[in-house]
């Protein structure tokens, strides 16, 4: 992180806007990784098994009879066709570990995503997403969930603790104390990198703030601060220079190694990036061209008959290798089936091979504070009365807009005089 310096309204900003050094960073977080290291005392496993989504891209023509004659019936004519999103996708997902989705665009990383996620009506879902086994409720995997978007959308003139603050008091109990909510935002900030940069205001175009780097840890930070167990990213490297997005997967592997499970897509990772996930689902056109360890991607292109070049990136040559067979007459077909062959000869342990539990039993053992509270009823719908929560929207955006006047009134005039003359 470059050197601070105080602003006008008394909080620091960035005199930089460099990345914190890999070293520096490095060091924090093995720190926190003593201080936070928890040792599971249930193992978790996310299976999905033969997922597949479609979208119907039919197209409809009305006309009416001959010579457009009142008397004669409208006719209608439709062209039923569907394009296959997901097909047949399976993998599981466990605790203490990063799986990462990879693909170009349009190959069904983001929409894999969203079928975890539970953000795909089930009706036009086929196959299953179970946890320990079991088929886990939209209602109960929204509470051991969270989702972090690609774009971050924070409040400029707040502070990286004050961000946190507010989401710890939008997204935790309110009978929870002041005290016992600071103390949650206090290891969150350091499991995160983030000590340096907590009183600095998060910062925009306007005004000079965090990098670009922590703000996409803040953003992660915000949905981890009641610690679910299964955490959704999509593409959160999107946007970073090679040295922030290593940090961020570097963060991501200490928040996957504390106990949860981490699903993420990525574009293009570097092979830095690369050496910090344990499972890798390469996607082409919804399908599974290869599923496994990065450790196990140079022996499965030799097998395949497509041996990686001395000093060039595995994870490039098999991205690029996949692109140009998605060109010729056949695509990947022929990939997609050695995959599946090459899977079953290697003998991957199933799920009943790990020291599962029942997943009610599980979610006692790991679910021990904020919304994740567990009851002999169930989980809480939501965290806070609707009052509350309009209370604590009300206020972070007041204390937003009390910092920068000129966003609300000479910003806002500022824009509409700039439409007006475009």
């Amino acid at each position: 992180m470059g050197e601070r310096e105080i602003n006008a309204l008394g909080f620091h900003v960035g005199i930089e806007l460099e990345e914190t050094s890999s070293m520096s960073l490095d060091d924090d977080l093995e720190e926190v990784s003593m201080m936070t290291k928890k040792t599971p005392v249930a193992s978790s496993v996310l299976a999905f098994n033969n997922l597949t989504y479609s979208v119907n891209t039919s197209k409809e023509w009305r006309f009416r009879g001959i010579l457009g004659r009142k008397d004669t019936e409208a006719v209608t004519s439709t062209r039923a066709k569907r394009k296959m999103l997901l097909n047949n996708i399976s993998g599981e997902a466990r605790e203490g570990e990063i799986l990462a989705i990879l693909g170009p665009s349009g190959s069904g990383k983001s929409t894999l995503i969203d079928a975890l996620a539970n953000r795909i009506s089930k009706e036009s879902l086929g196959g299953s997403v179970t946890l320990n086994g079991e088929t886990l409720e939209s209602g109960v995997l929204k509470m051991i969930s969270a989702y972090v978007m690609q774009d971050d959308l924070l409040y400029p003139i707040l502070t990286v603790e004050e961000t946190l603050m507010f989401s710890a008091d939008f997204r935790l109990p309110h009978s929870l104390s002041k005290g016992k909510k600071m103390e949650r935002v206090q290891t969150v900030i350091d499991e995160l990198g983030l000590r340096n940069a907590a009183k600095t205001i998060i910062g925009d175009e306007d005004h000079r703030g965090i990098s670009g780097g922590e703000r996409r840890r803040v953003s992660i930070g915000a949905n981890v601060i009641r610690d679910p167990i299964l955490l959704f990213l999509d593409e959160p490297t999107s946007g970073l220079n090679s040295s922030c997005a290593f940090m961020v997967v570097k963060v991501l592997q200490r928040i996957a190694r504390s106990g949860r499970i981490v699903i993420m897509s990525v574009h293009q990772p570097s092979s830095r990036v690369v050496s910090l996930l344990d499972q890798l689902i390469f996607l082409s056109l919804g399908e599974t061209v290869y599923y496994g360890s990065p450790f196990n991607l140079s022996p499965f292109l030799s097998e395949y008959g497509h041996c990686v070049p001395e000093n060039e990136d595995t994870t490039e040559f098999m991205l690029d290798l996949y692109r140009e067979l998605e060109d010729v007459p056949g695509g990947t077909r022929s990939m997609v089936e050695f995959n599946q062959e090459w899977y079953k000869k290697r003998n991957h342990p199933s799920n009943s091979e790990y020291s599962t539990t029942r997943l009610d039993e599980s979610l006692k053992e790991v679910i021990p504070r904020g919304k994740l509270i567990y009851s002999d009823i169930g989980l809480t719908s939501f965290a806070n009365p609707f009052w509350f929560d309009t209370v604590v929207l009300v206020k972070r955006s007041l204390r937003n807009s009390n910092r920068m006047p000129e966003g609300v009134c000479f910003g806002t005039l500022s824009k509409r005089n700039k439409g007006f003359k475009n």
